[in-house]
C-alpha cells in the first residue's frame, strides 16, 4: 500500500506474531491481559530490566548448573535482548511470555516468576508455558532454542564441564585422550 512517497510493507512473520498475541490476549481470562497486550504493542525499544531478570531466571531453570553463576546466563539471554530491540514481534513475544509467567506465578504463589523460591514450582510454570494453548506464540521454543546455543557456546564455561574445546586445531581427540572425561 502506498502512503505518500513511502511504501509501507507488512511481513507475514509480524502479522502472525501479532495475531497470535491477540488471540492469546482475547482468550485469556480477565481484562488485565488485554491491557498488557495493548501496552506491549506500544512499548518502544527493547526489554525492561525486570523482563530480562525473569528471562535469566527462566534460562537458569531450563539449563540448571549450580557451578555457573548468573553472568553466564545473562550473556545467554543477550541475543534475545538484542533481537527484541530490533524486532517488534520478538519483543512482543518475549514481553507477553514473561507477563504470562508472572501472571501464573502470582496465581500460584502470589509472587513474580523470578521471586518464586521453590524450583519445583518454577518448573511447573515452565511445563505449563511449554504446553498451554493460552501461552503466547512460540515463547518457550524461542527462549529455549536461542539460549541453549548462547549459553553453551561460551568458551569460558567449557572447562567447568571438562570440555577442552574444538579439537581440529589440536590434531583431533583420538590421540589426545578423548575418553578422559570423568563426568560422563
Amino acid at each position: 500500500m502506498k502512503l505518500g512517497s513511502r511504501t509501507r510493507r507488512f511481513s507475514r512473520r509480524g502479522f502472525l506474531a501479532r495475531g497470535a498475541a491477540a488471540v492469546a490476549a482475547v482468550t485469556a481470562s480477565g481484562g488485565r491481559v488485554v491491557a498488557e497486550a495493548q501496552h506491549v504493542a506500544a512499548a518502544p525499544g527493547g526489554l525492561q530490566s525486570e523482563e530480562v531478570h525473569t528471562l535469566v531466571k527462566f534460562t537458569r531453570d531450563l539449563f540448571p548448573h549450580d557451578r555457573l553463576d548468573d553472568s553466564f546466563y545473562q550473556r545467554a539471554v543477550k541475543p534475545l535482548e538484542e533481537e527484541a530491540a530490533k524486532d517488534g514481534a520478538t519483543r512482543q513475544l518475549l514481553m507477553l511470555g514473561v507477563s504470562r509467567l508472572n501472571e501464573w506465578a502470582h496465581q500460584a504463589v502470589g509472587k513474580t516468576y523470578a521471586e518464586v523460591e521453590q524450583e519445583e514450582k518454577r518448573v511447573a510454570l515452565i511445563q505449563r508455558i511449554e504446553t498451554d494453548p493460552s501461552a503466547p506464540g512460540d515463547f518457550f521454543h524461542k527462549v529455549y532454542s536461542t539460549t541453549i546455543v548462547s549459553l553453551y557456546n561460551q568458551p569460558e564455561i567449557w572447562p567447568k564441564f571438562g570440555y577442552e574445546g574444538p579439537s581440529s586445531a589440536k590434531g583431533g581427540y583420538l590421540d589426545r585422550g578423548f575418553n578422559d572425561l570423568n563426568w560422563l
